[in-house]
């Protein structure tokens, strides 16, 4: 006969006899359903493309495909300029450099 240590009494009881007051508590923030978790289609939220309040993310992705729109995030795009790379100042600076240590 198999035995476990019961951590409610502190005794120890055969594992198909389990007596029901040593039983854990249940969870009674846990549910039932079998997936108790989902994720809901609501939403309050301004459209960044056309300015509209949307309720469902569901409309608001269509939206945004009948638009040609691709969704990638919360803020709005900001144009990335790669700073210009001064040649000319760099090709002075190392003509300098080089003068003033092999001279």
């Amino acid at each position: 006969m198999r035995e476990r240590y019961c951590r409610v009494c502190g005794g120890w009881h055969a594992l198909d006899k389990w007596p029901h007051n040593c039983m854990p508590a249940q969870n009674s923030a846990q549910s039932d359903l079998p997936a108790p978790h989902f994720v809901s289609d609501s939403i309050d939220i301004q459209s960044m493309h056309d300015g509209r309040h949307y309720t469902s993310k569901a409309k608001l992705r269509s939206a945004y495909r009948a638009a040609g729109v691709v969704e990638i995030g919360n803020e709005k795009p900001q144009p990335i300029e790669k700073p210009k790379a001064d040649r000319k100042a760099i090709r002075n600076e190392l003509r300098r450099v080089h003068a003033e240590y092999n001279a």
